[in-house]
């Protein structure tokens, strides 16, 4: 009897260890990494992997964006400039035609974890004819053309686009309906706020050259309002059973970034442009490393091993936020590295140089270490 009571015993524990140690699925946190699969998607890989960074950015630490997700509505993005209809030789004149824009809908499933729910490459964040004056007016400014609302995260409600269709609000938060935007006149722009700016389905005419299918609303689809419908029903019926107005349904986090370039050549402004821009900046590489202080050169270059899996960046930051910072080489926990010298970024965070492979790199320290003396000796000797 007592040997059976302790093969049980033994098998309990035995149990409770397997058990304790066994790997196990963790539900989505917020603040996590989030980076949606877009390589079936889209074929241009710089658009492809800035989207996927630039998303997983906003998951991590935009507070808007995680509460948007945390209380099951759509973190909705609109990234001007990233559809491969910039291919195109006819679409990617954006002086005509508005279609460079991919509009990414994330939401959480019923596990909590974070899934594409909705992908659109034919979209635009842009009004027609932004130079046209007199149309618009505004209060001691006078003409003025439509507005472009500025880059950023906003709130989403939902609402009858003139009174006729089903399309979303956007606006700074339920209390305030405007948003920042920017109205160019013949003297050059002023920035001011914006009402009556909707997301809804574009004009079928949005490839007639002279057609006005936009004043400052964002357009999503093809001219087919069931597409629309789809961006709809990952941002609202799958809350709400049936379409009603006043109700707050996610963020929408506008960028255009990558549209630069030919933003500066549509608006003949580059301030104007650069004020539209200005919350989704991104500091170029030089600028950066020269906000950077604490510099400095290891005379000889030590020996440090990774505390986990972690990427080389090409900066002194981990994100395309800061900067352009890019991953250069992924390395395994326990990965040896030589470090040749040291930085602290503007945020106040202490990176390594690294040489690899012939390059400059910058490693995290808190993914770095130096062993003690039983570590060194088992490395040397074993590993």
């Amino acid at each position: 009897m007592k040997k059976c009571l302790s093969r049980l015993l033994c098998f309990w524990l035995m149990a409770v260890m397997l058990l304790s140690h066994s790997p196990r699925g963790a539900a989505y946190e917020t603040g996590q990494p989030f980076s949606p699969d877009l390589s079936g998607l889209i074929k241009d890989p710089e658009n492809r992997r800035y989207m996927q960074m630039m998303v997983d950015y906003a998951v991590r630490n935009d507070p808007a964006v995680g509460k948007t997700l945390e209380e099951g509505y759509s973190a909705v993005f609109l990234f001007e400039g990233c559809s491969d209809n910039m291919a195109h030789p006819d679409l990617s004149d954006i002086s005509y035609y508005r279609v460079s824009a991919v509009c990414l809908a994330v939401r959480l499933d019923a596990l909590g974890e974070p899934y594409l729910a909705y992908f659109n490459q034919d979209c635009s964040t842009l009004p027609d004819r932004p130079l046209e004056y007199g149309a618009w007016e505004l209060e001691e400014v006078g003409e003025v053309g439509p507005a472009t609302v500025c880059d950023g995260t906003y709130e989403l409600y939902s609402i009858k686009h003139g009174g006729a269709y089903e399309a979303l609000h956007v606006r700074t938060s339920e209390e305030d309906d405007k948003v920042s935007a920017v109205y160019m006149t013949p003297e050059g722009f002023v920035t001011a706020r914006a009402d009556q700016i909707n997301i809804h389905t574009r004009n079928v005419n949005h490839t007639i050259q002279g057609a006005m299918w936009s004043a400052g609303c964002i357009l999503v689809g093809a001219g087919d309002f069931g597409v629309f419908t789809e961006l709809m029903e990952s941002t609202y019926y799958a809350t709400y059973d049936t379409f009603r107005t006043g109700r707050r349904v996610g963020t929408l986090t506008i960028d255009r970034q990558c549209l630069k370039q030919k933003l500066y050549a549509l608006y003949e402004d580059t301030d104007a442009v650069d004020m539209l821009l200005a919350a989704s900046r991104r500091t170029r590489p030089e600028t950066y490393l020269n906000r950077c202080r604490a510099k400095e050169t290891f005379p000889e270059s030590k020996s440090l091993w990774t505390t986990k899996d972690v990427e080389l960046m090409s900066l002194p930051c981990s994100n395309a936020t800061d900067a352009r910072s890019v991953p250069l080489a992924a390395l395994t926990d326990g990965e040896k590295v030589e470090v040749v010298g040291s930085v602290v970024n503007p945020l106040g965070n202490l990176w390594y140089e690294v040489s690899w492979e012939g390059r400059r790199c910058y490693l995290f320290s808190g993914y770095a270490e130096e062993p003690g003396w039983f570590s060194r000796v088992i490395r040397r000797f074993f590993l």
